[in-house]
């Protein structure tokens, strides 16, 4: 798992992700400011806010998830690919790549 420096220096600088879960696939804009535009094709567009607590990423976006907070922890898998898991049980929460 990644330590809160290396997330930190991941998201020093704005980023764009495409990420999967399960069949769902999607992409986002992360803003070094804390925001982020996020767009679904399943559920369409959003967005929201981002913070690091410690070693978890936690965000709460305006209308997806009825506006709830999620936190993650992440590891960098062998492929490159980020995945992220809740911190309290290890469940699987998804995948993704910086992609410019």
């Amino acid at each position: 798992m990644l330590s809160a420096d290396d997330l930190s220096a991941l998201l020093t600088t704005d980023r764009k992700i495409a990420f999967q879960r399960f069949h769902i696939t999607g992409s986002a804009r992360i803003h070094s400011d804390g925001g982020f535009q996020i767009r679904v094709p399943q559920l369409g567009q959003d967005t929201g806010d981002w913070w690091l607590e410690g070693s978890e990423i936690c965000s709460r976006w305006a209308t997806f998830r009825q506006g709830r907070k999620l936190c993650a922890v992440v590891g960098l898998a062998e492929d490159g690919s980020y995945r992220g898991f809740n911190p309290q049980n290890g469940a699987y929460l998804g995948e993704f790549r910086f992609s410019g």
